[in-house]
């Protein structure tokens, strides 16, 4: 009885982790399948980052959450999620996510190659109450201590609703609070 209840659970073990893919697995992969961060390779991210511009502080913090995608190909996928913290010069906390870490709907999240260029990781930002404004965080350089980020908006249909129209009209920019070249360092 040992023996068939062994043999029982090495068929489903086996069965479990021949569903498990590298992250760049680009074939038919079974409904639930698992793209896996196998080598290791979000964990260098992974961490506090803190950098300055403009007198303000920002912390930014990532995580590697195992995610689910349900659709018509479902699966779990590893991803870095992000969340920011911005103090002011004068010590105020002007935004603090960190603290409540969404691990639902985070600020940011990614990781991806560029497709322009291959030697470049890229993270997606969605600021909060920005009108579903969306941008993009290159990481332009990244030596394992420090990485240096630049934002670029992805194109963004008029709201005419939004809040942030007026800002937007006299500054030519939008308020996310966010620089758009940063250089980070590991904490």
């Amino acid at each position: 009885m040992k023996k068939i209840i062994l043999i029982f659970a090495i068929i489903i073990s086996q069965l479990y982790f021949a569903q498990e893919y590298p992250l760049d697995y680009k074939g038919d992969v079974p409904n639930n399948a698992y793209y896996k961060d196998l080598n290791g390779e979000l964990n260098k991210y992974v961490g506090l980052w803190k950098g300055g511009w403009n007198g303000k502080t920002i912390y930014l913090e990532l995580r590697k959450i195992k995610t689910f995608n349900s659709g018509s190909s479902s699966y779990y996928k590893d991803r870095i999620y992000g969340e920011r913290k911005i103090i002011a010069s004068n010590g105020i906390v002007e935004i603090d996510r960190i603290s409540n870490f969404d691990l639902q709907d985070p600020e940011f999240w990614g990781m991806s190659t560029n497709l322009k260029n291959g030697n470049i990781k890229r993270m997606y930002f969605y600021p909060r109450n920005m009108c579903r404004l969306q941008a993009t965080l290159d990481i332009m350089s990244f030596t394992g201590t420090q990485m240096t980020l630049h934002m670029e908006y992805l194109p963004n249909f008029k709201d005419d609703t939004c809040q942030h129209n007026a800002y937007i009209e006299q500054y030519n920019d939008w308020p996310i609070n966010f620089p758009k070249d940063i250089v980070l360092t590991k904490q």
